[in-house]
């Protein structure tokens, strides 16, 4: 039961850090942007790139929600949220409690030195 725990969380840790290494690398991206249009697509991309290079992890029946979008005068957010209760390992959380379901990270950058 031990090692099955440990399976399962791991599988969470790393569906954790891909939510918020995609936020970050979204975020990245968007900064080589002209416009908010031109960052929303640079950031989306970015992100969906990360999320598609853990494979397995996010194979629940839905894909993470990313997030892009300017929130004031030269600033820019890139959100992205899973939602975990979807996921195979969810049918586990009867015997092993998880930390929450849903997974969301959200980073701020400003949009340049103009």
């Amino acid at each position: 039961m031990l090692a099955f725990g440990i399976i399962v969380y791991s599988i969470y840790f790393s569906a954790y850090l891909g939510v918020r290494q995609a936020a970050s690398e979204g975020a990245r991206a968007a900064m080589a942007g002209l416009d908010s249009s031109e960052r929303v697509q640079f950031a989306t991309d970015r992100a969906q790139q990360v999320i598609a290079n853990y494979g397995a992890i996010f194979s629940g029946a839905e894909a993470p929600e990313i997030t892009a979008q300017a929130i004031g005068t030269g600033v820019f957010e890139v959100s992205v949220r899973y939602d975990m209760a979807a996921h195979p390992i969810a049918r586990f959380t009867p015997f092993i409690p998880l930390p929450r379901p849903e997974i969301e990270s959200a980073v701020v950058v400003t949009n340049g030195s103009y």
